[in-house]
């Protein structure tokens, strides 16, 4: 198994420094977040081993073309056009192509890709226009149209949210999905164990969270195979998912959306037994300490906590 944890890669930094965090926390590298569409004007080859795709979080409307849902989430064309990188569908995959194009340039051993769609609204209310099945046959789709951009020798791992689309990991919508790919050789599952615990209504300890995950995998059986990854962390957000008021706020900004985000989707690193227990029962190829902090270093602060929980450091 190799360990990594992600990495924003900020102005000044080097691949020297980015190895000489990693390796003091007993990793492998990282998995780079690469949101842009250029290649990196010297990539961080020799600790990249893994690349995060931009994502967007709602564009089954963009995709199906309906303008009037669109209005009311956009002020107007302009920006829709910058916040999907063109005026149409193809435009749009044009630029995740090129983000591709972009995160091969670190010559990964592996992709994530998100598999979700919520709009600013849904995030509030809970309530999905789109189903799993409509969500996941629609990825697929455009899966599809940049499928011949994954060379040999390079997966892509699609990740569970908590919103609509992979969503509870259940084994009906997996199986589908990947049906629906077609893609066997390259494709495979990035499990986050924090998305799959904020799906859960009465967590309330990182035990609690093991055992669900455990439950998850044997509804898997013989699926549980397609997870070559696992992102790792804890959330225990249930209380605020209880207790939030199902409406938009009236002038909701994106500072107040990512706060509400941010609640539900914690990001601390595991402090007990839980996540060995986690890794005993999925035991994946991969294994990416998804923590964050104001600062690389602060943040391998934390990968250190989670390692000893998993039993990895004494």
């Amino acid at each position: 198994m190799i360990q990594l944890m992600s990495y924003y890669r900020m102005p000044g930094d080097t691949e020297e420094m980015v190895r000489q965090v990693t390796e003091s926390v007993g990793l492998d590298g990282v998995e780079a977040l690469i949101y842009g569409t250029e290649p990196a004007e010297r990539p961080f080859r020799g600790v990249t081993k893994g690349v995060h795709l931009n994502y967007w979080p709602y564009w089954m409307d963009f995709y199906r073309g309906d303008a009037e849902r669109l209005g009311e989430i956009f002020s107007g064309e302009a920006e829709i056009c910058r916040f999907y990188g063109g005026h149409t569908p193809d435009q749009w995959i044009s630029n995740i192509r090129a983000n591709i194009r972009a995160a091969l340039a670190e010559r990964p051993l592996y992709l994530v890709w998100h598999v979700q769609e919520c709009t600013p609204e849904e995030a509030w209310t809970w309530h999905f226009r789109y189903s799993d099945k409509e969500v996941l046959k629609t990825a697929a789709e455009v899966y599809r149209a940049c499928a011949d951009l994954i060379p040999d020798g390079v997966r892509v791992l699609f990740e569970n949210v908590f919103w609509p689309g992979l969503y509870r990991m259940e084994p009906k919508n997996i199986d589908f999905f990947f049906h629906e790919l077609d893609d066997e050789e390259h494709t495979g599952l990035m499990f986050d164990t924090g998305h799959f615990m904020n799906t859960e209504p009465e967590l309330a300890s990182e035990e609690d969270g093991a055992a669900a995950v455990c439950r998850m995998a044997e509804r898997l059986g013989s699926l549980k195979t397609l997870i070559r990854g696992v992102h790792m962390s804890c959330s225990l957000s249930a209380a605020y998912r209880r207790g939030f008021v199902r409406k938009m706020p009236e002038h909701c900004t994106g500072e107040m959306l990512m706060k509400h985000i941010s609640s539900i989707d914690q990001h601390r690193p595991f402090q007990t037994g839980a996540a060995k227990q986690i890794l005993d029962v999925l035991r994946p190829e991969i294994l990416v300490h998804e923590l964050f902090d104001e600062t690389f270093s602060a943040a391998a602060d934390k990968v250190r906590i989670q390692r000893r929980a998993a039993g990895f450091d004494a």
